[in-house]
Formats: structure tokens, C-alpha cells, sequence
């Protein structure tokens, strides 16, 4: 019985381990005002919906990813560890995510540049 307690807790505790984030963890990635300040207000508006619009697929991409990277990991810990290193941390799907927000911050710091 403290065999199978003791299994349950490390596989517990691996699963809390993943190397995949969050998109809650995702950082945005800097991106420069330089391609938004030309544009109107409206245009900047526009935008900022555009982009807006898309960050929910994008987070629900990152989470979608790590919850199933979670569940590989701890198989993969259990069967062959060694390989647990190997596992992808879902940085594709992260990046596309920081960039978002990355722009979404370019296109609000342009909007109050040009008092819109």
C-alpha cells in the first residue's frame, strides 16, 4: 500500500513539472511602435481588435499543448525517463503568443502616442 502511495504522489509531482508554460507564464515579446505610428487612430483601433481577437486562440493553443505535454511527460517518466528531455515545450506555440501580446502592447503605446 505505501508502494502505490508512494507512485501516486511522484507521479503527481511530475505532472506538476512540465516544461511546457502556461499562457499565463507567456511573456509578451517586444515589438516596436515604429510599424503602428504612421496609422490613424482608427486604424490603430482596428488593429488592437484584430489582435484582441486572436490572443484567446493563441492562449487556448499554449494551454491545450501543455496539458497534453503533461500527460506525455509523465509516461514518459515512468517507461524511459531519458527521453522526458527530449519532449517539446510547446516554444512554437509560446512564441506566437508573446509576439500578440508584444504587438498588442506596440499598438496601445502607439494609440496614446497619438492621443487617440
Amino acid at each position: 500500500m505505501k508502494k502505490i502511495a508512494f507512485a501516486l504522489t511522484a507521479v503527481a509531482m511530475i505532472a506538476g513539472c512540465s516544461g511546457a508554460k502556461k499562457a499565463s507564464e507567456v511573456t509578451p515579446a517586444y515589438v516596436s511602435t515604429t510599424t503602428y505610428t504612421s496609422l490613424s487612430c482608427s486604424q490603430l483601433n482596428a488593429e488592437a481588435e484584430n489582435i484582441r481577437r486572436m490572443i484567446p486562440t493563441l492562449e487556448s493553443a499554449v494551454d491545450k499543448h501543455r496539458e497534453q505535454q503533461t500527460g506525455v511527460e509523465v509516461v514518459t517518466w515512468v517507461l524511459f525517463w531519458p527521453a522526458a528531455f527530449l519532449l517539446d515545450k510547446g516554444e512554437a506555440q509560446s512564441s506566437q503568443l508573446a509576439r500578440a501580446k508584444g504587438e498588442l502592447e506596440a499598438v496601445n503605446l502607439a494609440i496614446r502616442q497619438n492621443k487617440c
